[in-house]
């Protein structure tokens, strides 16, 4: 995110033209012309719209002082721009691939007249945010995490807590992600890369596992036993439950989604990994090893109820 002081100098030499106008209406289109890079002219008369202009006034007014709302500027085509409230990406937004510029307020004041800053900050709005956010995650914060150099002084258990927080986040941005597409992720515990060699012979590497290991294990199986009943329990009828009308074809995508959606947990149910930690709970007797084999049967039963 872009602190609009950090740009103030760079933005005040490219708003010394026309000085009847709004000099902050410039200095918000320097940001979009750094981001964005529209077409020559695009934001002046995206700007000069009557549904823009009501947008724009309404975010630098005094109107908006109780709970002034975020703008979102956008790309619809190669050569034009839309200002919209809020930061929600529409269809209309742009091709697949486009990002926006977002405008937020840092506070109930409103920006004075001749400049922004200290008033408003803007950012990039990536067109897939969860994608991004969980990029970021995984290759900023958790390296950043990982040096020690930058954890010297906290204290073990904080490191522990935070890192369990981390990966706890880490695997709900990767279940979301996969949910989007109409897939079920089992989230993998902490520790769980040390299962594959668990899956061999040997019987030191079993008995070298952490018991906060097994207890992640076994909260996973209760996890995934959890998601995968909700799958199995979804209804080709909840449609015509909730009042509408379906055709044959909706039943007929229904079954074949949710055939691909058990074939998909079934795949990870079998990786290495996996069957690493199968084979720990087994060895152990672990009361929770009768239910992960009893997920797996409902798992290929679902698959075998295939009706396309």
């Amino acid at each position: 995110m872009w602190s609009a002081e950090e740009r103030a100098a760079l933005a005040a030499e490219n708003a010394d033209g026309e000085r009847g106008a709004d000099r902050r209406l410039r200095l918000l289109g320097t940001y979009v012309a750094m981001s964005l890079r529209p077409a020559a002219g695009a934001w002046e008369r995206c700007a000069g719209s009557a549904e823009a202009e009501q947008l724009l006034q309404a975010f630098l007014g005094r109107d908006a002082a109780e709970g002034p709302r975020p703008l979102l500027v956008v790309r619809p085509g190669p050569r034009g721009l839309a200002v919209r409230p809020g930061l929600e990406v529409g269809p209309e937004s742009g091709p697949a691939g486009a990002k926006g510029l977002f405008f937020l307020r840092t506070g109930p004041e409103p920006p004075g007249p001749d400049s922004i800053r200290g008033a408003v900050v803007c950012g990039d709005l990536s067109a897939a945010p969860l994608e991004h956010l969980a990029a970021l995650f995984s290759e900023v914060v958790l390296p950043i995490l990982a040096n020690e150099k930058n954890r010297l002084n906290w204290p073990h258990m904080i490191y522990e807590d935070v890192k369990r927080h981390a990966h706890s986040l880490q695997c709900d941005l990767s279940v979301i992600i996969e949910q989007v597409k109409g897939k079920t992720l089992l989230p993998l515990p902490a520790g769980s890369e040390k299962m594959e060699f668990a899956d061999s012979k040997s019987e030191t590497v079993l008995d070298s596992i952490d018991k906060s290991v097994i207890y992640a294990i076994e909260s996973a199986v209760i996890k995934w036993s959890y998601q995968v009943q909700v799958v199995l329990k979804r209804e080709s009828s909840q449609p015509l439950l909730q009042g509408e009308n379906p055709t044959p074809k909706v039943a007929l995508e229904f079954w074949k989604s949710r055939y691909e959606d058990l074939k998909y947990i079934y795949n990870q149910l079998r990786t290495i990994t996996v069957r690493g930690m199968a084979k720990l709970l087994d060895k152990l007797q672990s009361s929770y090893f009768p239910a992960f084999k009893a997920m797996y049967r409902d798992v290929v039963a679902g698959e075998d109820q295939q009706v396309f």
